[in-house]
């Protein structure tokens, strides 16, 4: 079914030279990046806008994508984690994504079919039950209830944790420019966006699956294991092509890449959720996702 509106495209090697837009300066202002100076090794997110941004950006993408459902679904989550996180944390974040969660349900629109049962068997579980749920989840080991809860659980934690990051002092987080997971939260990237600067070499952003915090990484090496050797890059031709996975032959990894010069409008979590064809294809090929996508859990 996913595959469906994708028959006939082609996968190709690319390198990630293209020519820059009218905007360009715009988007590497907007990231916080000052070409021809050394890039910030942390970008901290901007809890005023971050889902707001990604719920808007979602609407965007659902018109006309066979994926439309879920992409709206996914928009009204970021509608309601906008909402809870203007809220105050009580509690650290490794428990106050609990707290959130509830809050979350309640700011949610009225829901139907098996979303509504999912959330109403959230809010009547206690902490204990829900904390098992996203520890199964966590291990790999989730039921099918525990997917169908996943979106919801992944979302809080996001509150949660943006909340948190938002919070800290980018100056005293330095990580280095080969770091595999997230030196706020400790996860993994959801996906890269690349920034053309007036240099050529231009600039690598990770982007994390739960805090929103971005950091710099040197670019044609792999996230995963290091290496610079193997490493290529696909697309889908005709469709989406600021998107590239980044493929490591040493490790058999795969990461997505976002070209800012293509659309200064790309955000990480939406655009990944929309571009799942590529994912699919990839694996095909035997590459595994080095991240993950909180949205985007699927069982065996």
């Amino acid at each position: 079914m996913i595959l469906a509106g994708w028959i006939g495209t082609i996968i190709r090697k690319s390198d990630l030279m293209s020519h820059s837009p009218s905007d360009l300066q715009a988007a590497i202002a907007e990231a916080g990046l000052i070409p021809g100076q050394s890039p910030s090794p942390l970008l901290l997110p901007d809890t005023t806008k971050l889902f707001a941004k990604r719920a808007a950006r979602l609407r965007h993408l659902a018109s006309g994508h066979s994926l439309e459902g879920w992409l709206l679904f996914a928009a009204l989550l970021a509608d309601a984690q906008q909402a809870v996180i203007t809220t105050e944390a009580l509690a650290p974040p490794e428990r106050q994504w609990l707290t959130d969660l509830q809050a979350l349900l309640t700011a949610l629109p009225a829901l139907t079919g098996p979303a509504q049962a999912t959330a109403e068997g959230l809010r009547h579980a206690t902490e204990a039950e829900v904390a098992e749920r996203q520890s199964r989840l966590q291990s790999g080991q989730g039921t099918p209830d525990d997917l169908a809860a996943s979106p919801f659980l992944g979302a809080a934690e996001q509150i949660a944790w943006t909340r948190f990051a938002a919070q800290q002092d980018s100056a005293a987080l330095t990580p280095s420019a080969i770091a595999h997971s997230c030196p706020v939260c400790g996860r993994p990237p959801v996906a890269g966006m690349i920034h053309i600067g007036s240099e050529s070499s231009g600039l690598r952003y990770l982007h994390c699956s739960c805090c929103g915090s971005a950091w710099h990484h040197v670019r044609a090496t792999c996230v995963a294991c290091g290496e610079s050797k193997g490493v290529s890059y696909r697309l889908i031709e005709g469709d989406h092509d600021g998107v590239r996975a980044e493929c490591c032959d040493s490790c058999h990894s795969t990461l997505k890449l976002f070209l800012m010069e293509k659309s200064p409008d790309y955000e990480p979590i939406a655009d990944d959720l929309a571009s799942l064809a590529l994912d699919i294809l990839v694996s095909e090929e035997g590459y595994q996702r080095i991240g993950g996508n909180p949205f985007l859990v699927l069982g065996n």
